[in-house]
């Protein structure tokens, strides 16, 4: 799936802590009645001991054991990495659903899983990033965390993990989890749609890796018209990007619309409220307020400040879902 991870699945700093190519990952990964392609390594007296062998089925009494032994910690050899991240993608509905698991930790997983996924979906090395394998995979897993993320507590917890990266991806993973919390205000968490915008907001920025990447790096209101022309045709450009994927309508309007306004003054189209979906409005403004409190350091806004700017600007955001985004942030604990 990926290379050694930055921070991996349950993994809290995803280094090679003890020199020996290991990295760290969460006891509460092991799952019962479930095969592992990965060995198990635990830390007794100083030193690293096999705990389940690779292709091992897991049983509850594993479980049980790790409990009674009050492992902190487990650890994979950095080679099985992919394995282990492929293992959790594939089990992710379980995890999720797993209230034996701490909330937290439930949300650093979805996390680093989504994030592993993503990551590789942006890879502009690979000739065909988002190809069809991948884009279900990304599908399945937005399908298996839609009930997680409708949570409250999942938000809050969340937020400590989706505000970090400044890479495409990462903006698209914090703008997928917004958007779909937000619409889950009054949508059915188990929604087609929800899905097939989650995917659209994940992808909306794909068609960015087929410009000139320094351009990204420049203030927006500095950049030439030959420039400003070409980062105004990224929405088109994605849509490009994904053609040869089975996405269904409302994922290409995500990624094509992502820049519109209420008062038709965005791009491609300048389409006017009316026009968009709700679903697009709300991918809208929530791609502005992830924007807005990502940015680099001593750009950065804080909630509070992100949405205070987004309300001086009435006529581009469709107010009513500012309003939903507000409740869901201030039930989370996250306005301030």
């Amino acid at each position: 799936m990926g290379n050694t991870p930055s921070a991996g699945n349950g993994a809290h700093n995803g280094k090679n802590d003890n020199g020996q190519g290991m990295v760290k990952v969460s006891p509460y990964m092991v799952i019962p009645s479930r095969v592992g392609g990965f060995s198990l390594y635990l830390k007794q007296g100083g030193k690293l001991v096999l705990y389940a062998e690779k292709g091992e089925l897991f049983t509850d009494e594993h479980k049980q054991r790790l409990g009674l032994l009050g492992v902190d910690h487990l650890y994979v050899r950095a080679s099985d990495y992919a394995h282990f991240t492929r293992y959790v993608q594939d089990n992710i509905l379980e995890l999720m659903d797993d209230e034996g698991i701490p909330v937290g930790e439930r949300a650093r997983v979805w996390s680093d899983a989504t994030v592993s996924l993503a990551r590789e979906a942006f890879d502009r090395s690979l000739p065909s990033p988002v190809d069809k394998r991948r884009f279900q995979r990304i599908r399945t897993l937005i399908t298996d965390s839609l009930k997680f993320l409708s949570r409250e507590d999942a938000l809050k917890e969340l937020s400590r993990f989706i505000r970090e990266g400044e890479e495409i991806f990462h903006h698209g993973i914090g703008v997928m989890v917004l958007t779909v919390t937000t619409l889950c205000s009054f949508m059915k968490e188990d929604s087609d749609l929800l899905v097939a915008v989650g995917m659209g907001a994940i992808l909306h920025d794909i068609g960015k890796l087929e410009l000139p990447q320094e351009i990204f790096h420049k203030k927006f209101d500095s950049l030439s018209r030959a420039d400003m022309d070409l980062v105004k045709s990224h929405p088109a450009l994605g849509v490009g990007v994904c053609s040869a994927l089975p996405l269904p309508q409302e994922t290409l309007q995500c990624i094509l619309f992502h820049h519109e306004r209420e008062d038709g003054l965005g791009y491609p189209s300048g389409s006017t409220g009316p026009m968009l979906p709700s679903y697009v409005k709300a991918l809208i403004l929530c791609n502005e307020y992830d924007n807005l409190t990502r940015g680099r350091a001593g750009r950065r806004l804080t909630p509070f400040e992100a949405l205070a700017r987004i309300k001086s600007m009435r006529s581009a955001y469709d107010m009513d879902m500012l309003r939903r985004l507000i409740e869901v942030l201030a039930k989370a604990d996250l306005t301030s």
